[in-house]
């Protein structure tokens, strides 16, 4: 596994970036809130975010976008103590994974075509959700409300507005 360790200079802590946690110095054991994000390739991001703007730096074609997914990739969730791995290309073939790691129930969507990975907590209030997709739309079982899933927002229904963790 590659990952780092950041420096903070600040506060003369060492951080571990997968664990998202202070792992020496004053802070240690100081768990940083998790903002969910997305991985994705650039063209699917565009696609979905046209009004982004890039800073283009010549890196010596260090860094590169990757357009293909390999068969070997996992999509993995981590919370708090529970750890859970998908092979990419079962979650891709799945449609909307409905699933728990342990207290939490999940929602896993990946989209081969675009390789946009999207997981959240399948949680609105004390309503715990599970989602199927018809017709290309992501829609919860129990409302019938249509979801965004590159914002985690249902966008039509009687959910309309509420947010996914």
């Amino acid at each position: 596994m590659r990952a780092m360790t950041w420096w903070d200079h600040e506060t003369q802590s060492v951080w571990s970036q997968p664990w998202g946690l202070a792992i020496d110095g004053p802070l240690k054991g100081t768990q940083l809130k998790m903002v969910p994000a997305n991985i994705v390739p650039w063209g699917t991001w565009l696609s979905e975010h046209p009004e982004t703007l890039v800073l283009k730096v010549d890196t010596g074609g260090f860094f590169r976008a990757r357009e293909r997914f390999s068969e070997k990739y996992v999509v993995g969730i981590a919370l708090g103590e529970y750890a859970k791995a998908y092979p990419y290309r079962s979650a891709s073939e799945g449609g909307a994974i409905n699933d728990w790691l342990g207290p939490f129930p999940l929602l896993i969507l990946v989209d081969d075509e675009t390789k946009a990975v999207h997981t959240y907590l399948s949680k609105v209030g004390d309503r715990e959700l599970a989602f199927t997709l018809r017709d290309g739309n992501v829609i919860d079982r129990d409302t019938e409300s249509t979801w965004d899933m590159t914002k985690g927002i249902a966008v039509d229904g009687p959910l309309r507005g509420e947010v996914l963790q």
